[in-house]
């Protein structure tokens, strides 16, 4: 859900942004909504084709997940495989956790108080729920995932990739990214196997936990390294088709069991409309209104499940079948939550973001001319 500009060193070469990746990202983000508004609204008795359409929404994680690899990846791949390990975790820690922590608190409210916690949770927050939040270790007690508010799942997820990522900078530099991806993809193939040994935790084979995602985020890094190539115009057709491909491959694999191949389907659609993106963005075509939605996506995302739970009985108040309440209220529904992520964004995620690169300005040391040709 989130990331840095693109960017790294390139020799003199400096790459600040790439048009288009937050409109993806806000794209994700609204089909986010789009699920979860079919899931908290259920009263409204959508037909059963388009609630199941409306739940493919719920992939739009998936694509956060490749978008965040990719970020995070193509200023290492610039700076010739170097990070600072420090600067790099004190610049995302700056860069996720006090947007978090505010949009936890709200939720944590909500969640607690008699008016309102019967609107949000099944169950009021305990404080341990609310302490296991707080330090991002949601998706390591699998119990208190839906305590608070459910969507923060994804944020432990993010924390956890944070914390390996040196790890997989490492293995790429000895092994490289296709020796990367096998071993991502062996190890989420292992984990899906062991959830269904009974002997062992609920934890295990969970698709919230990073061993089962961690074959996304690297397929996002390898987005990087396969951009920095500088692959022909002509990719960009071969990226749309593998996209179609695997969201309509993935689309008919969602309704069943949860596995390695799921996974594998929606992050290498993620991954392809990544990659077409990035080609078309270098050249600087992909300008869109959802540009500056998407880099306010992390905060609505952070916002929008307590919204649309809040907003549930006002939408059942809205006469007519389901179409009214669901096009009308969803409307409401997402303007509101949109405002809301413009006010968390402009007061704590956008000055902890600006802060965090004053703060640690050196995550991937610069590398001399000399140096670029040595390597």
């Amino acid at each position: 859900m989130t990331g840095d500009h693109v960017g790294g060193n390139r020799g003199a070469t400096r790459v600040s942004r790439l048009a288009g990746i937050d409109t993806l990202r806000g794209l994700a983000a609204a089909a986010v909504f789009v699920c979860h508004s079919a899931q908290y609204w259920s009263f409204l008795a959508i037909p059963h084709v388009l609630s199941r359409v409306m739940s493919w929404g719920a992939q739009g994680v998936d694509v956060f997940i490749v978008i965040s690899g990719f970020c995070l990846m193509m200023p290492v791949v610039f700076s010739h495989g170097r990070l600072n390990t420090g600067q790099f975790y004190g610049r995302r820690a700056w860069r996720i956790l006090p947007a978090y922590w505010v949009a936890l608190a709200i939720a944590s409210v909500l969640a607690v108080l008699p008016a309102t916690w019967a609107l949000v949770v099944a169950a009021p927050a305990t404080f341990a729920d609310v302490l296991i939040h707080v330090v991002g270790m949601q998706t390591w007690v699998p119990s208190t995932l839906g305590t608070i508010n459910g969507s923060l799942w994804s944020v432990s997820l993010e924390i956890q990739l944070y914390i390996v990522f040196p790890l997989l900078i490492l293995l790429w530099r000895r092994l490289g990214i296709w020796w990367l991806l096998v071993i991502a993809l062996a190890l989420a193939v292992v984990w899906g196997l062991l959830g269904g040994v009974d002997a062992l935790s609920a934890y295990v084979g969970d698709p919230h936990a990073l061993p089962a995602r961690l074959i996304q985020f690297t397929m996002g890094m390898g987005c990087a390294v396969w951009v920095t190539r500088g692959r022909p115009p002509r990719a960009r057709t071969s990226a749309l088709a593998a996209a179609l491909f695997g969201a309509l491959a993935a689309a008919a694999l969602t309704f069943h069991a949860f596995g390695a191949v799921q996974l594998v389907l929606w992050g290498a659609c993620g991954a392809s409309l990544v990659m077409l993106i990035s080609v078309r963005g270098q050249s600087g075509h992909v300008v869109t209104q959802l540009e500056a939605f998407g880099a306010r996506s992390y905060s609505f995302y952070l916002l929008h499940q307590p919204a649309l739970l809040l907003f549930a009985p006002i939408v059942a108040l809205i006469p007519g079948r389901w179409i009214a309440p669901l096009i009308l209220g969803g409307l409401v529904c997402f303007a509101v939550t949109t405002l809301a992520a413009m006010v968390l964004f402009r007061y704590v995620e956008l000055p902890s973001h600006r802060a965090g690169r004053r703060r640690f300005p050196n995550v991937t040391p610069r590398v001399s001319p000399t140096e670029a040709v040595e390597s």
